[in-house]
């Protein structure tokens, strides 16, 4: 293959390097909606990547994502270990990368180290592995239980063999990734690490890493501590190593993500992931405290040293209710792309074959504010080789089924294997064409204002250790400050099915919302520092509103009496009465939900059309004129969703499961996009829109984009007959 397709020829140009900005990729100075897809190349024989990829085009994709395995680039040969990235067969990267160029794509490659993927080791060569070699450091549990993701041990992430060796693979990546970079190449960033270094963005705070360098990077970071014991009595000197061991958690993430990144040199942007909370089987030993590790580890609302996307990996949102509060929470953590969203692996989800399911999800992120999507994967593959093959027993002993990674891998993909388009093409291109369409004006909104839910990242620490059973006391005689589970979950709850706008944000001593950024909630304790107690004083008695869930604290940080923050609540409460906007509720007697509808009046929020049974979000522009409305039906019947923006009616039809986003902009519509169709029953709804006056109808269901052009509306359809006719508001 060519070595200069995709590049530019003639005259040098300056480079328009491409960037981060908020969470939102820009190039050459505008920023950039990212509808992607995933194409595993090393899954495929390199005949079928061109055909392949003009059909990702087809579809709307603009940019290909795909991880980069270490397994299948490290190569043996009479010298010893080498990295191939233009070898033969699917191990030609640079080949692979000039095609994706050469279809007039973008990409975003993905190296690991580990990938998961499926893929045996999550991508890791064996050789890395204790388990092959002993003279490794595994990664440890605080119970000294190794992090397997298959039968080979995980090497500790800060092991200085397994560190020497992934920075020479990601070395030699960005290298062979250097000539390809955007704008002479199509790379345009890069993807480290995959949910943290090996998926410890939802595992539990003790699940790692406990390992001889994991205790000597504690140790560092706060010395004369030794990492915490899975149990033990909450005496002083444990609620302070706990609090340790949660800022850790979460510096060594960052760190270790920033250190991997700076190994590639590249001058593209480079982003880390998070993954969702974990549901609760998957962290057995931890579950009432798994938020709570998921809140300590990410830090929702802080910026970090490298930015980060989000997976979406929750479950199905329309048919369960923890899979919607967790995507919900993942997809508000921090502002980025949703860069993996199930459109093939019918094993995950039986449902995600059905257009209605992936299309919910990840229209749902859009309206939490991700700044782009990626279809997991866009292809079907089924070319790889035994390196490559995950352990049929394994599979047999793990799921029962041990056929369940054979050939095709994303066998509900858009695309199918041979590259023939498959029933969820036209379902996936209706949607490229909306969020193409209005790529730069969702970039540039943000979710509306709400209620902010104030994460404090040391009661996060010491909720990530709860087991479930009977809360200790505390030296203080006071109970641990409520857990997320407990408050945090229930609120999100409330926030949903009563359409509420809320965001998270980290409360620190140094960083407290004003009074003019809307209501606060957030937990209290026994205990909170000094500095935190006056902002939050100041907050309330400078006309902010603030439900604070739990004990009001008496003590500071060091466990020294200080209530600045009790007196000004109760002295705030004692001059309001009934109507005080400034509140305290212990959850002993009052649920949450229960406590947020007696203050939402006194709090200010928002007033919102009655909740009809569709979840509804909005985001908003820096023209006060202009609105994005989402709507979500999750019920098996139709609804007509009915709200209001700025006095005018605003509403859509919704089938059971489907979604609709409706563009305001100057009392019109705009745009607008509806899944009218659901394939996994077969029911559908005409699509029906208004926005005041305006109202746009088609005779049957379909799927429907329409983007308002100055010559009339462009419009995408997909099922119904082929030339139905749709009634049109008139142009302006």
């Amino acid at each position: 293959m060519r070595r200069d397709a995709g590049r530019a020829t003639g005259a040098a140009r300056p480079r328009a390097r491409a960037a981060m900005v908020d969470g939102a990729l820009w190039l050459d100075g505008a920023p950039r909606f990212l509808i992607a897809g995933e194409y595993p190349y090393y899954r495929d024989p390199p005949e079928r990547w061109p055909a392949k990829l003009r059909a990702i085009r087809q579809a709307g994709i603009e940019v290909v994502t795909c991880y980069v395995p270490w397994r299948h680039h490290e190569v043996a040969d009479r010298d010893g270990r080498r990295f191939s990235f233009d070898g033969e067969g699917n191990r030609d990267l640079l080949g692979f990368l000039e095609l994706v160029a050469a279809a007039g794509l973008l990409a975003v490659p993905k190296p690991g180290p580990f990938v998961h993927a499926e893929l045996p080791f999550g991508g890791l060569p064996d050789r890395v592995s204790p388990t092959v070699d002993p003279g490794r450091q595994a990664a440890l549990s605080a119970t000294g239980e190794q992090l397997r993701p298959q039968r080979l041990a995980l090497p500790s992430a800060g092991d200085p063999a397994f560190l020497n060796d992934a920075a020479t693979w990601l070395r030699a990546v960005g290298r062979a990734l250097r000539p390809l970079l955007h704008p002479e190449g199509p790379v345009v960033a890069v993807q480290i690490g995959n949910e943290g270094h090996y998926g410890e963005t939802a595992l539990a705070i003790d699940a790692l890493d406990y390992s001889p360098s994991g205790v000597r990077g504690f140790g560092a970071f706060a010395p004369g501590l030794a990492p915490p014991a899975p149990h033990g009595p909450l005496s002083a000197d444990r609620l302070s190593l706990l609090l340790r061991w949660g800022e850790w958690s979460a510096e060594a993430l960052d760190a270790g993500m920033t250190a991997l990144a700076e190994e590639l040199g590249l001058d593209v942007p480079v982003f880390a992931t998070c993954s969702p909370p974990a549901r609760a089987e998957r962290v057995p030993r931890r579950a009432a405290g798994r938020y709570d590790a998921w809140l300590a580890r990410n830090r929702p609302g802080r910026r970090t040293t490298t930015p980060r996307a989000y997976t979406s990996w929750a479950g199905n949102v329309l048919s369960d209710d923890e899979a919607l509060v967790n995507y919900v929470l993942a997809a508000k953590r921090g502002r980025g792309p949703n860069i993996e969203e199930n459109w093939g692996l019918s094993w995950v989800d039986p449902a995600c074959a059905f257009p209605v399911v992936p299309v919910h999800h990840a229209l749902l992120g859009v309206a939490c504010g991700a700044t782009g999507i990626d279809v997991y994967p866009a292809c079907a593959t089924e070319g790889w080789g035994e390196h490559l093959v995950v352990d049929r027993g394994h599979l047999a002993e793990t799921t029962g089924d041990p056929a369940q990674l054979d050939p095709p891998y994303g066998e509900a993909a858009p695309i199918r294997a041979d590259g023939s388009r498959g029933p969820a093409f036209a379902a996936l291109g209706v949607l490229t064409h909306f969020l193409a369409g209005q790529g730069e004006a969702l970039v540039r909104s943000r979710p509306e204002p709400g209620i902010t839910w104030g994460v404090h990242p040391p009661y996060a620490a010491i909720g990530a250790w709860d087991t479930g059973t009977d809360r200790p006391v505390t030296p203080a005689g006071y109970p641990p400050p409520p857990s997320a589970v407990r408050t945090l979950v229930p609120f999100a709850v409330h926030c949903l099915e009563h359409n509420l706008p809320f965001r998270l944000a980290e409360l620190t001593g140094e960083a407290v919302p004003g009074p003019g950024d809307g209501p606060l909630v957030t937990v209290s304790g026994f205990f909170m520092e000094r500095a935190l107690q006056r902002r939050l004083a100041r907050f309330a008695e400078g006309g902010g509103s603030l439900l604070l869930l739990g004990e009001l604290p008496r003590l500071d940080e060091e466990f020294r009496p200080f209530t600045e923050l009790a007196d000004a609540v109760r002295r705030l409460a004692a001059s309001a009465g009934r109507s005080s906007r400034v509140r305290a509720v212990a959850l002993e007697d009052r649920p949450v939900g229960a406590a947020l509808a007696d203050w939402q009046a006194p709090g200010g929020l928002t007033a919102r059309p009655e909740p009809g049974g569709w979840l509804e979000f909005r985001t908003t522009t820096a023209d006060p004129e202009e609105c994005f409305v989402f709507l979500f039906n999750r019920s098996g019947e139709p609804r007509r969703a009915r709200t209001e923006w700025r006095g005018r009616l605003v509403g859509a039809d919704l089938a059971p499961g489907g979604c609709a986003a409706v563009r305001i902009s100057h009392g019109r519509l705009h745009a607008c996009y509806v899944k009218g169709l659901n394939e996994q029953t077969g029911e559908g709804s005409p699509v029906r829109v208004r926005v005041g006056d305006d109202l746009l109808t088609s005779e049957h269901p379909c799927d429907l984009s329409a983007v308002r052009r100055p010559s009339g509306f462009d419009l995408r359809t997909a099922g119904g007959p082929r030339n139905q006719r749709m009634t049109l508001p008139e142009a302006l």
